[in-house]
């Protein structure tokens, strides 16, 4: 029952977003990330995966299991069978959630980086998003990869070390990131319309391995930013577009730059859209369309929706208002940051607000 109270507590009367910030995300999250991401990055499988095989598989087994050992040995009633299963489940519920909490989901509660960074998060106009696009484009034109240039390892590696400093310059304390991410099995999430997740019990960003090398990159950035206590997705985004532009290997830079740019591109009406995409080199709109070739492959329409839907609402049930169109708004933070000067490009002294 304690341990369902403490629960409760969270639930009713949670802590103030200043308290999670200074306590949970700057403090104790940074300990037990450094303390658990470096030993579940050592593991040559996913633990992640394995605890939630365990969970689908071991339980409903044990539970027949003790079931037919009651019956048949013991004697027992039905219904003592059918309450094993259903006490124990009642029992580690709570402990579950409190596993959430501790290792991850508490961050959903701290405060929003709007505030932490004084951002002024108003739209992006019509000058800025060209001026974006025009950048993006230079990037994507100047660190296109030739022949050996696409060395995931070392791209997703950079990644993370970008990160740690975006996210020390961000917060004021400095993080440990892994230096790798996990490919799940091949269509294991595109099946549902994602690309990768970040395990909130054992910290371990992963990607789905169908994935080509490009969108690989990208999307384990975003999964990075989330294992450096970044929960929301646009903020996660956000934060995965700073450091990947300034990641120190050319490969990195043009993954993400073309995320980016594919993000912008994609709110323009049909014609200029079109033409927005033609204005791409022709090898990133080919790794374009081999990422959509690759989701479209492995998707399952109905299953995606029902997933999509189900992940709408936990993320309603964490505080994120828009839910999945909270996705939409990390072109916007980005632009606030670079607006403001904490975001620049390759070569940018900083972002207009700088400038002026």
């Amino acid at each position: 029952m304690g341990l369902w109270g403490l629960c409760g507590l969270w639930l009713w009367r949670p802590p103030s977003e200043a308290s999670v910030e200074e306590w949970y995300s700057r403090t104790l999250y940074r300990w037990i990330e450094g303390a658990v991401a470096p030993w579940a990055a050592t593991l040559p499988f996913s633990a992640a995966l394995a605890l939630f095989a365990a969970g689908m598989l071991g339980f409903p087994l044990l539970w027949v299991g003790n079931w037919c050992y009651r019956r048949r040995v013991k004697k027992s009633a039905h219904w003592r069978g059918l309450w094993w299963g259903l006490k124990w489940g009642i029992l580690t519920a709570p402990a579950v959630f409190l596993w959430f909490l501790v290792f991850w989901g508490a961050g959903y509660a701290r405060v929003p980086i709007e505030e932490r960074l004084g951002l002024d998060t108003g739209i992006i106009t019509e000058a800025e998003a060209a001026d974006l696009r025009g950048q993006l484009l230079a990037v994507l034109q100047r660190d296109l990869p030739g022949d050996g240039g696409r060395d995931v390892a070392r791209a997703v590696a950079a990644v993370s070390k970008a990160l740690e400093l975006t996210i020390e310059a961000w917060d004021g304390k400095a993080i440990s990131l892994p230096r790798t991410v996990k490919a799940t099995p091949h269509g294991l999430l595109l099946v549902n319309g994602t690309s990768g997740f970040c395990s909130p019990f054992t910290l371990e960003p992963h990607v789905d391995g169908a994935l080509p090398d490009t969108a690989f990159v990208y999307t384990a950035a975003h999964e990075l930013a989330h294992i450096a206590g970044i929960c929301g997705e646009a903020e996660a985004d956000c934060a995965s577009y700073t450091a990947g532009l300034n990641a120190v290997d050319p490969y990195a830079r043009y993954a993400v730059a073309l995320r980016m740019y594919a993000a912008l591109a994609g709110t323009l009406a049909d014609e200029q859209r079109k033409a927005a995409f033609g204005r791409l080199p022709k090898t990133a709109r080919q790794d374009l369309e081999r990422a959509a070739q690759a989701a479209k492959h492995y998707r399952i329409d109905w299953f995606s929706r029902l997933s999509w839907r189900a992940y709408d609402r936990y993320l309603r049930s964490q505080g994120v208002k828009e839910g999945v169109r909270d996705y939409g708004r990390g072109m916007r933070l980005f632009a606030s940051l670079w607006r403001k000067g904490l975001a620049r490009f390759p070569g940018e002294s900083g972002g207009p607000g700088a400038a002026s």
